[in-house]
């Protein structure tokens, strides 16, 4: 230990033959265990790919779904006011008529 000190050097009495075999195992390891984690970020993206799926099947329905009650309600208000839409249609085709002049 007086050796230790007086050169600054410490000795970890590691045989060369079983560091080589530990440094192999670990990197068997180290591939085995980034394998593992490249499978579940394949299986992750698969789920984002469902999901994303999923939530554009449910927008586009929801999008079909207001389409549907927007074009209702304007049909409910023509039938309720028809001389009022026609009044406005009357108004509209005027205005286009003025800036094609």
């Amino acid at each position: 230990m007086a050796d230790e000190k007086s050169t600054g050097k410490r000795t970890l009495g590691v045989v060369e033959g079983i560091d080589s075999i530990s440094e192999e195992a670990r990197t068997a390891a180290a591939e085995a265990d980034i394998s593992a984690q490249i499978e579940a970020l394949k299986t992750e993206i698969s789920r984002i790919k469902e999901s994303a799926g999923l939530i554009a099947e449910g927008t586009g329905q929801l999008a079909v779904a207001k389409a549907e009650s927007l074009r209702d309600d304007l049909r409910q208000t023509i039938q309720a006011n028809p001389l009022a839409t026609l009044a406005g249609a009357a108004f509209i085709g005027y205005l286009f008529g003025l800036r094609h002049r």
